[in-house]
């Protein structure tokens, strides 16, 4: 995965959690996968990396993919929700936590995530 390939990049602390976003443009799941495997690998000692992407699949018809991973929150679904109500199309939002020691709550979690996301789409 080459940098050219990611079109932002977002990097927000708070309670000395570290957050990352990544936005690539992507064409099919293969590349999906291929963003989320690269950016796991080069945050390896990360807590969580959250993902949401819409891209098309073999038929032609676009798919909606998110996962929280294992955080108790919803904001990744959320976020891939809107980004197919605004037309938001072959993209890939992945969210890098590196746990800080205090927790933030599942609330606030849910509204720091989908706000970075949305942010990071330049919505």
């Amino acid at each position: 995965m080459s940098v050219q390939e990611i079109s932002a990049v977002i990097e927000y602390s708070e309670k000395r959690s570290k957050f990352l976003v990544y936005v690539f443009s992507v064409n099919d799941r293969e590349e999906f996968k291929a963003c989320f495997n690269s950016v796991r690998e080069i945050h390896k000692k990360a807590k969580h990396v959250l993902k949401a992407g819409r891209y098309q699949n073999n038929y032609g018809l676009f798919v909606n993919e998110s996962s929280e991973d294992k955080e108790p929150i919803s904001s990744m679904k959320n976020l891939v929700s809107l980004m197919e109500k605004k037309g938001i199309e072959n993209k890939a939002v992945f969210i890098v936590r590196y746990f800080g020691g205090t927790l933030l709550g599942a609330s606030h979690l849910d509204r720091l995530y989908l706000t970075l996301g949305l942010k990071a789409l330049g919505l």
